[in-house]
């Protein structure tokens, strides 16, 4: 420790000696620590962790092993550490088997959970319904590349993938073909079985400054519904794939502080006032866009204290139910009979944005920046100005019913991911809380207001208020929510 000590006076006394030399009058430039370069600041380091012990903590379903869409259909999780719970770091692995023919994964293993809810005591701390639909966008919209292929080992997401425009020796042979993230994910064969590994997009679980679970909470209870047979994966028509999910467990680290001191420090603190975190989470809205030409308006009566953004997702209507669509995958602007030309969101008699966003499709005159700006700002996370969206300018321009029709015409790069999407925050700044709109501040009505040519029939609307939500954990170890 002397030497330790006596070093640390060596570094700052360098320091001092510069810091002088560069005051002195033969320099014009008045300076301090702070203009020299870090190359040069060597009493920047890196401080000493606190001791502390940690362990891999390992949660099952309490509920039996094996859950199927038609029978046993919820899985329920309880998890509770002997300390700080490290959520950040949280994965869910299930295996899911497959029965009858074979099955793909609809662009990410979360679209096999419909809702996902977590319980407190009896008490609701958070809940997403249509929750792979909210996956598949996360993932799309926040993963970059090297994300991209974690959840491709992980998760059997879709890859990037390119399109054969011709044989060999044809008319477009040697042609330049784009690679593009693509929507079918990994294959099971009937009687086969896969094991995936996912994070779930939970506000609690993911929260904005990557905090752990104080110790001494009370024991969360996790519910994953699963989703309708035909809505977690995608297969050709005709074919009539069933899946079984079995043993699901949550991995996530937790950690032990074994300094007196700060312990004590620690447990004053939670006596005096308790804790709080803050995350990102999301509401469900779901609406009908009918099929007739002319401008719609979508009820959404948000009531949130501080709403980030808005974004609602275009489907084929009845989508959850076949088998030979992206149901979670797919989303846009178009049915490939009409257009949504232009779009506002209305809070409380107020336009957001204050112009209407213009879209435009077709390849004269396709005009996607500015929607696909409102996306990517809607869903950034905490302290970024935009999202990592893998989107590219074809798949803004797909059809919502384009579908799985063969290994060689799978529609995988061909479906869209367009959202209608408008950022609400006053700030990016991820050190602010309640920088987003109120719009529980009054009863008014938010509407959601879409203007589009005669479409081929009428869509699926399903809007996520995407928000901000404080857990709360009292001094005894109690959690409640505010959102």
């Amino acid at each position: 420790m002397e030497n330790l000590i006596s070093a640390n006076m060596h570094v700052y006394w360098l320091e001092y000696k510069i810091a002088e030399i560069l005051f002195s009058p033969d320099f014009i430039m008045q300076v301090s620590n702070e203009n020299l370069p870090k190359s040069m600041r060597y009493g920047l380091q890196s401080a000493t962790a606190v001791q502390a012990t940690t362990t891999l903590s390992r949660f099952a379903s309490v509920n039996g092993t094996s859950f199927t869409p038609t029978g046993s259909n919820q899985v329920r999780i309880k998890m509770q550490a002997p300390g700080f719970l490290d959520l950040a770091k949280h994965s869910l692995s299930f295996k899911v088997t497959g029965a009858t023919a074979a099955l793909f994964v609809d662009t990410h293993a979360g679209s096999f959970f419909d809702r996902l809810r977590i319980e407190a005591n009896g008490v609701v701390i958070e809940e997403i319904n249509s929750y792979g639909l909210y996956n598949s966008i996360r993932k799309t919209y926040n993963r970059s590349f090297a994300h991209q292929w974690k959840d491709a080992v992980g998760s059997g997401s879709g890859q990037l993938e390119i399109k054969n425009q011709a044989a060999d020796g044809g008319a477009d042979d040697g042609k330049i073909v784009k690679a593009e993230v693509g929507s079918l994910g990994e294959t099971i064969a009937a009687g086969a079985s896969a094991h995936f590994t996912i994070q779930l997009e939970s506000g609690l679980f993911q929260n904005d400054h990557k905090k752990a679970l104080p110790e001494g909470t009370v024991e969360l209870d996790l519910i994953l519904t699963l989703a309708a047979n035909n809505q977690a994966v995608i297969a050709a028509t005709g074919q009539a794939p069933t899946w079984t999910l079995s043993d699901p467990v949550v991995h996530c680290p937790s950690y032990r502080i074994e300094n007196a001191d700060v312990m004590s420090s620690y447990r004053q603190v939670m006596q005096a006032e308790g804790m709080m975190i803050s995350g990102i989470t999301a509401k469900a809205y779901v609406n009908e866009l009918a099929g007739a030409a002319g401008r719609k308006s979508l009820q959404i009566n948000d009531r949130s204290l501080s709403c980030l953004g808005m974004v609602t997702a275009l489907r084929d209507s009845g989508v959850d139910s076949v088998i030979d669509k992206y149901a979670n995958g797919a989303y846009g602007f178009n049915d490939g009979t009409g257009n949504v030309t232009s779009y506002r969101y209305q809070i409380a008699g107020i336009n957001y944005p204050a112009s209407d966003v213009d879209v435009e499709t077709a390849a004269n005159g396709r005009n996607f920046g500015r929607v696909y700006h409102e996306s990517v700002k809607a869903l950034a996370r905490a302290g970024e100005i935009e999202s990592d969206g893998n989107v590219s300018r074809h798949q803004l321009a797909g059809s919502v019913l384009d579908v799985y029709a063969s290994a060689t015409d799978t529609a995988s790069t061909e479906v869209p991911k367009g959202l209608i999407a408008v950022d609400l925050r006053k700030f990016n700044d991820g050190m602010l809380r309640m920088s987003g709109l109120n719009t529980a501040a009054n009863a008014s009505p938010n509407v959601c207001e879409i203007s589009t040519d005669a479409l081929h029939g009428a869509l699926s609307a399903t809007t996520f208020a995407i928000c901000e939500a404080f857990y709360a954990v009292s001094p005894s170890g109690s959690m409640s929510v505010a959102v």
